[in-house]
């Protein structure tokens, strides 16, 4: 546990934290470990995680640029990334995939109009007899929806289910961009639904007329006040015509009214609440093939392209601009992973030149400022390059690539901006970080890091022998940090930085009915709080991590039917706000001790690493902080063994801070798969209550399965 923190164990299955609150020289709490990670991710199989659509975004419907699906391969492709598979029983079974998770009525609908030509999650409607659909080019040079209706009985085109934010508003608002081969007028509206799935009787419509060119135009609908707000309540839009009709259909956008700048507003105001410091964006794998002009400019001039390294599509309606305005409205400041896969030096350059650069003074920024926005974004934070050691990249390279990569981009950046911080893509596991080291230690300040161990566990693994293992793994970790950072310093570098850009359980259940700490449950929160606590212990070597992820992607935020909430690590990271610019004191700790014999996680790749087993762990790991704002003393404990009770846990203050009262906070569940789920989104969030104080001395018992919090005030 480093020095801030001393041990010595007890047999008695009690436990005594004695903090020094005259240290006048703590270690600073930096706001940046409390980050996270957001990722345009789509996957395949993670249950009600799967995402078909960005889930920081209040579009409500799938596909809204009719584009032509990727169905993702399970593998990687010689040069990186993962490619599409085309085998069409593989497609009808991811569709049916999609289907189960999302809760629609029926596959066979989406298929048969796939098939057919049509966008994946659209499907004639109507006459369907009188409908027929085709790939066209949209107005970004992708794929855009011929859409052919001939003298139909009824009003006919295409629809589409989708779930509404109807517990907020009952407005939405959106754009239609079109042409006719013939001038036609069009409706655009929303349904209900049938029991089959057919679309019942319309709520709310508006007409629009479309021209022989590519037009853009804005609506909005209003649904009855008393329309069904239930979770379950399934909607549908449709895009239609009365009469024979012949036109292109480039996207169609539906947002409610209360959208944050496009952005949903409950996803927003959880992070808010949170006080979240920093978000790292694009990516993750996707970075690696991304292009970031795709995302910048008039959204009817960005393409929709298939997504590099995940199931689904990209949009490109959450780009450059919409990050920023998503920062900005939560309150953190902005990171940028790019593109050292597939992208260039100079793309990066422009990148960096295009978000900090002088409308005035510079090509890029002048674009900026075309795009409607003159004032830079200021983006301190930028990564050059994610996991390229690893061959699911699209453009994987090697060490010595690695570093001339760094060298390249840093160099072509720093010309542009040389105020910003560049971190170079690491990994401790290996002898990947190795020619950063030897090339260029002039060039290296940042180096970054990922902890992502894990496997599938099966009804024959001890899952609480496994739970142990991951509760001591920071730990293990931090020791292998202290050779890196003994490395850069011996390379030259004065004051190395190590940033954990992505943190999350692997653990998955590869049976039903096996109890696993996932990244959904309270073990993630435990787990997220341990490598906090040892990246204080660092001594400011370990400045910054941002815990993945967000938007149905590790332990962060999840969001289903357009309905969002927090998992339990949500919450630990709104208890770190408490914490932030405060000064760790050191502790002296006496509890039980665990061992662990398995080893876990042998099977997966070198670049990841294993859990090994663990000898005389600390049941408890507490970290004492003198808060910034008001000088309060407090004490988080992790209750790090799931096989022991209630440890029974006295908190004495040594020094002169004198303890008028004391309050807890804990956030822990009953099991430690225990979640956060769409039927009980609180069923594991923090708790308070008054704690006795007698001469700063306090006694709480600290159940397993928890965090808890003692916070004394001062007299």
């Amino acid at each position: 546990m480093q020095s801030l923190t001393t041990h010595e164990p007890s047999d008695d299955g009690e436990a005594t934290v004695r903090v020094d609150t005259a240290a006048d020289d703590g270690q600073h709490v930096d706001p940046k470990l409390f980050g996270k990670f957001g990722e345009h991710l789509y996957m395949v199989g993670m249950d009600e995680a799967f995402n078909a659509k960005n889930a920081f975004e209040a579009q409500a419907l799938h596909n809204a640029t009719f584009a032509g699906w990727k169905f993702q391969r399970h593998g990687n492709a010689v040069d990186g990334g993962r490619p599409a598979v085309h085998d069409p029983d593989v497609i009808e079974e991811r569709i049916e995939g999609y289907v189960d998770v999302h809760d629609f009525p029926e596959a066979e609908r989406l298929h048969d109009a796939y098939r057919d030509g049509t966008a994946l999650w659209w499907f004639p409607v109507g006459d369907e007899d009188a409908v027929r659909t085709s790939p066209d080019v949209g107005t970004a040079g992708d794929r855009a929806q011929r859409l052919e209706i001939d003298a139909p009985a009824e009003a006919s085109g295409l629809g589409q289910w989708c779930y509404l934010p109807l517990h907020r508003t009952t407005g939405f608002e959106g754009t239609l961009t079109a042409r006719g081969v013939d001038p036609a007028t069009l409706s655009v509206a929303l349904h209900e639904v049938e029991a089959d799935g057919t679309l019942g009787e319309e709520l709310a419509a508006t007409t629009i007329d479309v021209g022989e060119t590519y037009e853009t135009v804005a609506f909005e609908l209003d649904l009855p006040d008393d329309v069904d707000d239930s979770a379950d309540a399934l909607y549908a839009c449709s895009v239609t015509a009365a009469e024979t009709a012949h036109v292109v259909l480039d996207r169609l956008l539906l947002y409610p009214d209360d959208h944050v700048d496009t952005a949903d507003p409950e996803l927003v105001e959880l992070l808010r609440d949170a006080d979240l410091p920093l978000m790292r964006w694009p990516g993750g794998n996707f970075v690696s093939g991304y292009d970031w002009r795709d995302g910048v400019g008039p959204i009817e001039e960005r393409p929709t392209k298939p997504n590099p390294a995940w199931d689904g599509v990209e949009s490109n309606l959450f780009g450059t601009h919409e990050f920023i305005q998503f920062c900005e409205a939560v309150g953190c400041e902005p990171m940028i992973c790019l593109n050292a896969g597939s992208g260039t030096a100079e793309d990066a350059a422009k990148w960096v030149e295009y978000c900090n650069g002088d409308p005035d003074e510079t090509e890029m920024g002048a674009l900026r400022a075309e795009h409607g926005h003159p004032e830079p974004y200021d983006v301190t934070y930028w990564e050059i390059g994610n996991e390229i050691y690893g061959e699911w990249q699209v453009s994987w390279t090697t060490p010595e690539g690695n570093a001339d990569r760094f060298e390249r981009f840093r160099e072509a950046m720093t010309a542009v901006d040389d105020s910003i911080e560049c971190l170079a893509c690491g990994n401790r596991l290996t002898d990947w970080n190795e020619p950063l080291l030897e090339r260029v230690p002039e060039q290296v300040r940042w180096i970054t890091d990922h902890v992502l161990i894990g496997s599938g566990v099966g009804p024959e693994d001890d899952s609480e022998e496994l739970f142990n293992a991951y509760m001591a793994l920071a730990s293990s970790v931090m020791d292998e940090y202290d050779e890196l950072e003994a490395r850069m310093r011996a390379a030259g570098i004065d004051d190395p930085k190590l940033a954990l850009t992505e943190l999350q359980f692997f653990a998955f259940p590869e049976e039903e009915d096996v109890q696993v700490p996932t990244s959904a449950s309270i073990s993630e929160a435990l787990y997220a709080a341990t490598f906090v606590h040892e990246a204080i212990r660092s001594e400011g070597f370990v400045e910054m991590i941002t815990h993945s992820g967000l938007g149905n992607h590790g332990g962060g935020i999840q969001k289903h039917k357009e309905r969002v909430w927090g998992h339990p690590c949500h919450y630990y990271h709104g208890m770190g706000s408490a914490l932030f610019d405060g000064e760790a004191l050191p502790v002296s700790l006496a509890c039980p001790t665990y061992d662990t014999e398995t080893a876990f996680a042998t099977d997966t790749n070198r670049w990841m690493g294993q859990l090994d087993p663990v000898d005389g762990a600390p049941a408890l790991d507490p970290m004492a902080v003198r808060t910034a704002d008001d000088g309060d003393v407090v004490v988080d404990l992790i209750h790090r063994d799931v096989t022991a009770g209630p440890i029974e846990t006295t908190i004495e203050l040594d020094g002169s801070f004198e303890a008028a009262s004391a309050t807890t906070t804990v956030l822990s569940g009953p099991e430690m798969d225990a979640e956060n789920t769409f039927e009980n989104p609180e069923n594991v969030t923090p708790t308070e209550s008054a704690l006795a104080v007698d001469d700063d001395t306090a006694t709480v018992t600290v159940d397993p399965l928890s965090i808890t919090r003692v916070t004394f005030h001062e007299a």
